[in-house]
């Protein structure tokens, strides 16, 4: 068995979860129109990768989501599960069960998942790849397309064909690499556009740089010229500062001898100017304070009056703000009591609605548990359905099995009974006279025994006594014991001779066979193990059905405790809600209150600032105007003290102005000589700056020029050699040599190394490109040599097949299969041309409904018999056809079913007759399918059920007449059962042979 079973959950009718559970051989799916049936195949469409809305019978992939009824509101999701046996490794992964799913959301997000792994839409299709199995390969065969791969083009018909052969992986191998192939030519144009682009580059570039080169050359020679000319010329420079710093100090010298006598001179001249200057400073002080002083008394007088009326001010706002203050107070007190009565209301609804949320809460977890529980007796039907198939596969092998060994029994009784010419009569004949002359023998052997006793006594007391006088016995007396001693044996030899002769007697009248019938591992033995085994399978089915019975009624029971679960979590759902938009409400309230609570502190905060600052403000006035009338006191007492210091300090000044005026005139003559020395001091001071400057120059015209300090290269100036005539003309030629080489690239080294690595990559690159571009060409090839030998051999089979197949359903006529281009197999179209009997061969097109479905069957198990599919979905594809070709479709179908799995939608009475398994499609609910399944067993399985029940070996007891058969391994009649006679006689009435009892013994067989 390849598919195991098909969950499906929100796919179209299915809005609750159901499982399909697939049996092996032919599952007959049976419906009305419009419950669901073809909604089965689309789900195994579906999950396997169909992205085609228009294939599942809907204008966008959303619409396969469950979209509601007047009762059911619509899902948001669909998924599907399908379940795969891969027991025998027909699929690429090493598990034993493989679990296929896919899920698709309203969003239009869409879901693929392999064994609960992710994967993508790619994987799953690899995954059936040339198994026959997928969305458009032949193990879908839907309603109303049954002819489609015979009116479709006969290249749209290769794909039935590539399934078959197994190279669709050889296909999508060899698509691949022409699109390699394609993308590497691309590559390798490109690669070879760039190179030429590159190449020209290449070229251009190594030009610049040779150019560039040589000019770093000629500019490394103009350097070291320009170098050693600055140098020299910085050591001149140097030369002439060092003259004019020795002069320049030589004429200090002398300026300072007569800034020295001037400074004695004008020394005594300042002390007069000085005590001078002082005394009209301080006049001037004097009045500069007086008149500010005045100026003061004004400002002080203006200042009082203005902090007066501010005074007033301060005390009117003091006494508003007070007012204000007791009012925001008593706000404040009145908004904190609503608030804290609304905080208690809050509370109380917020602890409502935590209860409800808990009982909420409980709820769910009691529904889930329930739920869990529902499950797990779901999985435990499933296991016992799944053990009762399984005893019920055992118990068909077992009464088979049990068949076969009847058949055994009674052949073999019967040729064991010819072969021994058995006879009741004769066999209890032998038994009496082997029995007398056992008798006999052993009343002559007890006699005998005796005698040789006595011998053995006298021989012991001759041994003993030396004599025979003393043993009692004579000698004659001892001859005649021996003599009868002698006699008697003989005799007993006679009579053993002939209990042997009897005894070979009775063995031959005894069948010996029987014996192997009774042996512990006899057919008989066998037989009973079997019966056994039958029974232990009906008890095992038995208790597991009983089993189901009790977990569905719990199931039911808790499906009831659900649903009451749910209607009261509803009921708390809403109850929450209200409680919520209540504590919601009272929340909004309280923090209006809180606002405006926040707002009236707010207010009073700035009123106490106010009224605090107001407050403060007033005391400062009262003490400025305080500090202003004590300063207004100090102000006139300093003026008039003043106005006397005053007028004693110009009396001062006049005296002293008359001795200045005969010293200032020796000093004069001195400033005239110092003029002339001064200016030859600056004419010095000149010169040596222009040598200091000079220096700087050259040092900084070196640095913009060069960007380098000429004080690096100061030594080279003790190896300079040359002079600076003839480092001017070599450098005026280096200058010359640069200027006729005109303009330079002066990255072009740099840009000529990074193409040339560039230039030598791609070459590479395209050598690389080259080797693979021949490596996809040469594994082209080989695919596509290898997928025309495999199609090829596969074509031819399926033609063959196809004819035999055709001939078999129409009983006559041919069929065949034409490639419309031989020459290339792997885009040929196939055409299909058919001669139903007494007809002309004609293109299938001109054929009936029912002629074409036959055909599209005959070509279907002609691809089986070359490569059957694991399983097959057939929707409705015997409507067309008439009585006599379903027979043989069903016969095709039973031939196949040992195979593959076969699951067929149908409404056809004869096509059902030949399903093992039934799965009925309803609506119970409208718009809501359910899927109810049906193991069936055929008339004969039945009747052979019967046979362990009623018991095949009894405890009841018959007569045999004498002469009459036994059954096989029973030696006695006393011991045969009519049980054990009553399937001997069903046995031997089913080949037409007599009765067992009724035959005589000489002519059974």
């Amino acid at each position: 068995m390849f598919l195991k079973s098909l969950d499906i959950f929100g796919f179209k009718s299915f809005a609750d979860k159901t499982r399909v559970e697939f049996a092996a051989g032919i599952t007959a799916l049976l419906g009305p129109n419009g419950c669901g049936k073809s909604n089965v195949v689309d789900a195994v469409k579906w999950v396997l990768g169909e992205q085609a809305s228009k294939a599942m019978r809907a204008e966008k992939m959303e619409d396969v989501i469950f979209n509601g009824t007047e009762t059911r509101k619509p899902l948001n999701v669909a998924e599907v599960t399908l379940t795969i046996a891969n027991d025998e490794g027909l699929l690429p992964l090493d598990v034993p069960e493989i679990e296929i799913k896919r899920r698709l959301y309203r969003s239009g997000e869409s879901e693929y998942f392999i064994n609960a792994a992710p994967v993508r839409l790619k994987e799953v299709r690899e995954l059936f790849w040339d198994t026959g199995v997928g969305k458009a390969a032949y193990s879908v065969m839907e309603q109303g397309k049954i002819d489609q791969i015979l009116s479709s083009k006969p290249d749209e018909r290769r794909y039935l064909f590539e399934e078959a052969a197994g190279i669709t992986k050889f296909k999508v191998k060899g698509a691949e690499a022409e699109r390699k192939l394609a993308k590497t030519e691309e590559n390798m144009r490109q690669v070879e556009g760039i190179l030429g682009e590159v190449k020209r580059s290449y070229d251009t570039l190594k030009i610049q740089a040779d150019k560039t080169l040589k000019y770093r050359t000629l500019k490394d020679e103009v350097f070291e010229y320009e170098l050693d000319i600055q140098l020299l010329r910085l050591k001149q420079a140097r030369y002439d500062h060092s003259d004019r710093e020795e002069a320049l100090r030589k004429k200090r010298a002398e300026r300072d001898a007569i800034n020295a006598d001037m400074e004695a001179a004008n020394k005594a001249l300042e002390e007069n100017m000085d005590l001078v200057n002082s005394l009209e400073a301080q006049l001037a002080e004097y009045q500069k304070n007086i008149y500010g002083l005045a100026v003061e008394k004004n400002s002080r007088e203006k200042e009082i009056r203005l902090l007066s009326e501010q005074r007033a001010e301060s005390k009117a706002k003091i006494s508003q703000n007070e007012g204000r203050e007791r009012a925001a107070n008593i706000k404040i007190e009145e908004l904190n009591d609503d608030a804290e009565e609304q905080d208690s209301v809050v509370r109380d609804l917020r602890k409502k609605v935590t209860d409800i949320e808990e009982n909420i809460k409980s709820f769910e977890e009691n529904i889930q548990i329930t739920a869990s529980r529902i499950g797990e007796n779901e999985n435990g039907v499933r296991r016992a359905e799944e053990d009762i198939r399984r005893l019920e596969e055992e118990r068909a092998a077992h009464e088979k099995d049990l068949e076969a060994i009847t058949d055994d029994i009674v052949a073999a009784l019967d040729a064991g009974l010819k072969e021994a010419g058995y006879s009741a009569v004769e066999r209890r004949s032998s038994e009496a006279s082997l029995r007398e002359t056992l008798s006999v023998l052993k009343t002559i052997l007890s006699g005998r025994e005796t005698l040789i006793r006595d011998l053995g006594a006298a021989a012991d007391r001759a041994a003993s006594g030396g004599g025979s006088s003393q043993s009692g016995l004579s000698p004659d007396e001892l001859k005649r014991m021996a003599e009868s001693l002698a006699t008697g044996l003989a005799e007993a030899a006679a009579h053993s001779e002939k209990a042997l002769a009897l005894f070979e007697a009775y063995r031959k009248s005894t069948p010996s066979f029987i014996d192997d019938f009774l042996a512990p591992e006899g057919i008989i033995t066998k037989k009973r193990a079997l019966d056994a085994k039958i029974r232990a399978c009906r008890e095992g089915v038995g208790e597991r059905r009983e089993r189901i019975a009790d977990l569905r009624k719990t199931n039911e029971d808790l499906g009831a405790k659900i649903e009451e679960y749910r209607a009261t979590l509803e009921d708390l759902r809403v109850n929450r809600m209200k409680m919520a938009t209540q504590a919601q409400a009272a929340e909004e309230q309280a923090r209006l209150i809180r606002r405006e609570l926040a707002g009236q502190e707010s207010l009073l905060k700035t009123i106490q600032d106010e009224l605090f600052l107001d407050r403060r403000r007033s005391e400062e006035i009262d003490e400025r105007i305080d500090d202003a009338e004590s300063e207004m006191a100090d102000i006139e007492k300093k003026g008039k003290q003043l106005t006397s210091d005053l007028e004693k300090i110009e009396k001062d000044i006049t005296k002293k102005n008359g001795d200045l005026a005969g010293k200032q005139a020796a000093i004069k003559k001195r400033m005239t000589d110092l003029a002339r020395m001064q200016e030859t001091l600056e004419k010095i001071q000149l010169e040596a700056a222009q040598s200091e400057m000079e220096i700087k120059n050259i040092q900084d015209n070196f640095r913009d020029t060069h960007s380098r300090d000429l004080m690096e290269f100061e030594e080279r100036t003790f190896t300079i050699t040359k002079p600076t005539g003839e480092l001017r003309e070599k450098l005026a030629a280096g200058r010359q040599a640069l200027k006729d080489l005109g303009s330079v690239n002066f990255a072009a080294p740099e840009e000529f190394a990074e193409t040339k690595e560039r230039y030598d990559f791609l070459s590479g690159q395209l050598a690389d490109i080259a080797k693979a571009r021949e490596d996809l060409e040469n594994l082209t090839a080989e695919i596509r040599d290898e997928s025309s030998q495999i199609f090829t051999a596969t074509y031819n089979k399926i033609k063959r097949n196809f004819h035999n197949m055709f001939r078999r359903l129409f009983g006559g006529g041919r069929a065949e299969l034409r490639l419309s281009d031989p020459n290339h197999v792997l885009e040929s179209g196939i055409e299909i041309y058919a001669q139903p009997p007494g007809k002309k061969l004609e293109n299938i097109t001109l054929l009936s409904g029912g002629e074409k479905s036959m055909t599209a069957v005959a070509l279907l198990f002609a691809t089986y018999m070359v490569k059957p599919s694991p399983f097959c979905l057939l929707d409705e594809i015997d409507a067309a056809l008439d009585e006599q070709n379903v027979m043989r479709f069903v016969q095709l179908l039973r031939e196949f079913g040992a195979k593959s799995q076969f699951i067929v939608i149908t409404h056809n009475k004869k096509t059902v007759t030949g399903a093992s398994t039934l799965l009925g499609v309803t609506m119970e609910e409208s718009g809501i399918t359910k899927v109810i399944s049906v193991r069936l067993e055929n008339e004969e399985l039945s009747q052979v059920d019967e046979a362990p029940q009623q018991g095949l070996f009894e405890d009841e007891e018959v007569e045999i007449e004498e002469g009459r058969e036994l059954p096989p391994g029973i030696d006695d009649p006393s011991q045969v059962t009519e049980a054990e006679l009553r399937p001997i006689r069903s046995r031997a009435a089913a080949e037409g042979a007599p009765a067992v009892e009724d035959a005589p013994a000489e002519d059974h067989s």
